[in-house]
């Protein structure tokens, strides 16, 4: 039997990578989606749909407020199937859904997106309060990989119908990143 040396062909950028524009409005309509959710008379129910919505459109919004900052969202790993002329680097790279990580991008390059900031997520049962930027987005990371599919819960203490305020403040500290591009 002999070994295949096939190298893996080349690939492209999508062509969304580098178009913040539409990661934006993604980000809005899944925003307004959780935020119906998370509203609506049966919220006991939906909350959990409303919570991994929530983190899909504050994914969206980090990442569309980074490509404004010059990244592109591509996975590094791949970069050696890229053509070398794009000049990308895995510093130009915007991947995965860690939103803390993603925060944190945003943040190292725009010092006014402060993660330390606790004054504007309000105080609401069962979170402690004050509560920073940063810990807002990490109550909302696990809802990715915890909520989307049946499974026990790991890293998550809780969701509800409340969990809608900090997602708005979250969301209104990121916006001002986008607005070159509405």
């Amino acid at each position: 039997m002999a070994f295949d040396k096939t190298v893996a062909a080349p690939i492209q950028l999508d062509k969304y990578a580098r178009d913040a524009r539409t990661w934006e409005q993604a980000a809005r309509f899944s925003h307004a989606a959780a935020v119906q959710l998370f509203t609506c008379d049966n919220k006991i129910v939906t909350c959990i749909s409303a919570a991994t919505l929530a983190h899909q459109a504050l994914e969206m919004f980090l990442k569309a407020a980074l490509i404004v900052e010059g990244m592109t969202v591509f996975n590094p790993k791949h970069l050696h199937r890229l053509d070398p002329a794009m000049g990308l680097t895995k510093h130009d790279c915007i991947w995965g859904h860690q939103l803390v990580g993603h925060a944190k991008l945003l943040s190292a390059r725009r010092p006014e997106f402060d993660l330390n900031e606790a004054t504007m997520i309000p105080f609401y049962f069962p979170h402690e309060g004050p509560m920073s930027l940063e810990r807002g987005f990490a109550v909302f990371d696990p809802f990715f990989f915890e909520l989307r599919y049946p499974g026990e819960l790991v890293d998550m203490d809780s969701v509800g119908p409340d969990d809608v305020l900090m997602f708005q403040c979250l969301v209104d500290a990121i916006k001002p990143f986008l607005k070159s591009i509405t």
